[in-house]
C-alpha cells in the first residue's frame, strides 16, 4: 500500500499545499473575494425529468458503531435520495447544495488546510433539486452512491442529479464518521474519525492495512444496510420511496473508497445488476473477496494519477477474471478529485491541487456522457450508444472483454 497509495487516498491535494500558495490564496480571498470565490453554480441535469430530493436517517438494529468518540451505539447513518418528481404548486424552492453548510463547510475546509470561511459563497448556491414532491408513479431503477473518505454525500451532486433527471431513484449514503461530518436530525454530528483510515506514514504498514479493510467493509454494510432497508417495503425507513423502486433493477457506484466499497457489495450481494467505480480503491478488499467473479456490467473511470497505481492493476485483475462486459476508461489531465464537484469550488482550485489541467466542465461532460450511458444499456435495456461510438477528446476507452 506504501506512500504512493497514501498520497492517492488524501485526495493527493492536501498534502501538496504548500504554505506559500495557501499564503497567496489567502491573499486574493480578502483583496478579490468575487474573483477568488464566485457563486458556485452547479451542472444542470441532461435529462428530460424534474429532480425531487430527500433525506432521512437509517440506523442499524444488529450493526455497533466502531467509530467516533464513544463506540459500541448501533450504527446510524443519513441518506439522501433524488428522483424524477412531478412539481406543484406546494413545490418547495430547490434544496441547497450542501445541507448545514455551518458545519459541512468547515469541516471540508480543515481537511484541506484553508480558512474556515472558504466555502461560505457556497451558501448561495441551490442544487438542481426540489423538496417536498411527489414521485412519478411507477417502478423505476435504483443506483446506489458511495463517496470517498473525507468526503461527503454531496460531494458529486451532479451525478445524483443528472442519473435521476434521466429516470433513476439514486440515493446517497453519508458514510458517517468517514464523511468529514454528518448532521443527523436529532442535531447529533458525527465529524470524522481521522483513526478510521489513519496517514500511512504515521502508523506501521499493517495497521494501516487492518484499518483500510475495516473502514471500506464499513461503506460496503451502510449500502447493504440502505438494500435492506428498501427491501422492507413502504413499512420501512424510505416509505413511498420503497414503493417506485424496482429492486431488480439496481446499481451502485462511488468514488475512491466508496468505489472500492461499490465493488465489494456487487461481489457478494446478487441483488446488484451493475457497478460503476470512480477511481475505486479495492485494495482494501479481502484476497477471499476479491477472487470472485464479478458477475456483473461493470464501468471503471480512472484519472491520471490512478492509472498509475499498483491498484490499477489489481482492478484490472479482477476485470479480466470477469465474462461480463467492462468498459475501461481513462481521462487524461485529471486528478483524483476532478471525479467530484471539487473542480467547481473556486477558480483557484488548480493552485489548491483540486482540478488537472483538463477544464472542470469537460471532465464534468464526459463522466456523465458515461454513467448515464452505462446504466441506460445495463439497467434500462436502451439507449448506451456512448458506449459503442469514438471516445471524446481526452478519454482513453477500452471494452473488456
Amino acid at each position: 500500500l506504501g506512500d504512493l497509495l497514501a498520497r492517492e487516498l488524501q485526495l493527493e491535494s492536501y498534502r501538496r499545499i504548500s504554505r506559500v500558495v495557501l499564503g497567496m490564496v489567502g491573499i486574493l480571498v480578502l483583496v478579490a473575494p468575487a474573483w477568488a470565490l464566485p457563486i458556485v453554480e452547479l451542472p444542470p441535469p441532461t435529462g428530460p425529468y424534474k429532480v425531487a430530493t430527500t433525506s432521512f436517517e437509517i440506523r442499524s438494529e444488529d450493526r455497533l458503531e466502531d467509530y467516533g468518540p464513544i463506540p459500541g451505539d448501533y450504527r446510524r447513518v443519513m441518506v439522501q435520495a433524488w428522483y424524477p418528481g412531478v412539481l406543484s404548486g406546494n413545490a418547495e424552492p430547490l434544496s441547497p447544495w450542501i445541507a448545514d453548510l455551518e458545519v459541512i463547510g468547515p469541516a471540508i475546509t480543515a481537511t484541506l488546510g484553508l480558512p474556515g470561511f472558504f466555502l461560505n459563497h457556497t451558501s448561495y448556491t441551490p442544487s438542481h433539486s426540489f423538496e417536498q414532491v411527489v414521485p412519478y408513479q411507477g417502478k423505476i431503477p435504483v443506483i446506489l452512491y458511495s463517496h470517498g473518505w473525507r468526503l461527503f454525500r454531496n460531494a458529486a451532486i451532479h451525478q445524483m442529479e443528472s442519473l435521476a433527471s434521466h429516470g433513476y431513484l439514486v440515493i446517497a449514503v453519508d458514510h458517517t464518521y468517514g464523511s468529514v461530518a454528518t448532521v443527523f436530525p436529532d442535531g447529533a454530528v458525527a465529524l470524522l474519525d481521522p483513526e478510521a483510515l489513519p496517514d500511512a506514514d504515521d502508523v506501521d504498514d499493517e495497521i494501516f492495512e487492518e484499518a483500510a479493510i475495516r473502514i471500506l467493509e464499513t461503506y460496503s454494510d451502510d449500502l447493504r444496510m440502505v438494500i435492506g432497508s428498501l427491501e422492507e417495503g413502504v413499512s420501512g425507513p424510505f416509505g413511498s420511496l420503497a414503493g417506485i423502486a424496482d429492486l431488480d433493477r439496481l446499481g451502485i457506484f462511488g468514488h475512491s473508497l466508496g468505489g472500492g466499497a461499490a465493488v465489494r457489495t456487487c461481489l457478494l450481494e446478487e441483488i446488484c445488476g451493475v457497478v460503476a467505480s470512480l477511481d475505486g480503491w479495492v485494495e482494501p478488499i479481502r484476497s477471499a473477496e476479491l477472487s470472485k467473479e464479478l458477475d456483473v456490467p461493470s464501468m471503471f473511470i480512472r484519472s491520471d494519477p490512478w492509472r498509475a497505481l499498483e491498484n490499477d492493476q489489481v482492478l484490472r485483475g479482477l476485470v479480466e477474471r470477469s465474462n461480463r462486459r467492462s468498459y475501461w476508461i481513462g481521462i487524461e489531465n485529471t486528478v483524483h478529485s476532478d471525479l467530484t464537484l471539487a473542480p467547481a469550488l473556486t477558480p483557484v482550485a488548480g493552485w489548491l491541487g483540486l482540478r488537472g489541467s483538463m477544464p472542470a466542465a469537460q471532465v464534468f461532460a464526459i463522466i456523465d456522457r458515461y454513467l448515464v450511458s452505462f446504466f441506460d444499456r445495463h439497467l434500462l435495456g436502451v439507449g448506451g450508444r456512448d458506449l459503442t461510438e469514438v471516445p471524446p477528446p481526452g478519454v482513453l476507452y477500452e471494452l473488456i472483454p
